[in-house]
């Protein structure tokens, strides 16, 4: 467990890397959001670094079948968290080297989106830091990842108009989508860790029972 919150942790300092970027880039800070992105690219590595060993040791360790999966999952599922916002990364890193524009107006919808990733980031190392703690903690902070999710679900449409109709070089386009899409993905991932989190609690539950 204490690997798994670490790994935890550094997923949600790629998330919050990533937010820090977004917020750079749309005050015009190109320096600044590099800067951010190769923060992010320490943490996501540190991240894949915990997934591995915490693999390794759920694998040669004496828990039962379904429990030692499910923890499996979780952690994979937290990973793709970090993942998808190293990708997103690296596409914004793609765009401020390539030195094409983007209005404002669009950086300022990915920023809100990245503030709820962020946030669902968040929530989710919350809930898993009170894992065999405080069972209550758990539930308030999973509801949390699941309404930020809700919230990205809504955003996610709208911005994609926006991308649809801005006047923006063929490039810019291409890539904003990519970002948008990793923005999305590690949403959902969120979704499912927390997810894993209900049926792992759930378990427990019924175990105690």
């Amino acid at each position: 467990m204490n690997g798994i919150r670490n790994h935890a942790l550094r997923v949600s300092d790629t998330i919050a890397e990533l937010n820090r970027a977004i917020a750079a880039i749309g005050n015009n800070e190109r320096a600044k959001a590099l800067e951010a992105i190769q923060r992010l690219l320490v943490s996501e590595k540190e991240a894949d670094f915990y997934e591995s060993t915490i693999s390794e040791e759920l694998s040669k360790g004496d828990l039962d079948a379904r429990e030692r999966e499910d923890l499996m999952h979780l952690v994979r599922r937290m990973d793709y968290v970090a993942d998808w916002g190293k990708e997103a990364a690296l596409n914004l890193q793609m765009i401020i080297e390539a030195g094409v524009e983007v209005p404002k107006s669009l950086w300022e919808k990915y920023h809100a989106m990245t503030v709820e990733l962020e946030r669902a980031a968040r929530m989710l190392k919350m809930s898993i830091d009170n894992l065999g703690v405080n069972e209550e903690q758990v539930i308030k902070y999973e509801r949390e990842v699941e309404t930020a999710e809700h919230n990205l679900d809504e955003m996610y449409f709208d911005t994609k108009k926006q991308i649809l109709f801005a006047q923006m070089d063929p490039r810019a386009i291409f890539l904003m989508r990519d970002i948008l899409h990793g923005i999305e993905n590690s949403a959902d991932s969120c979704k499912d860790a927390a997810d894993i989190i209900h049926i792992l609690l759930t378990a427990e539950q019924h175990r105690a029972r």
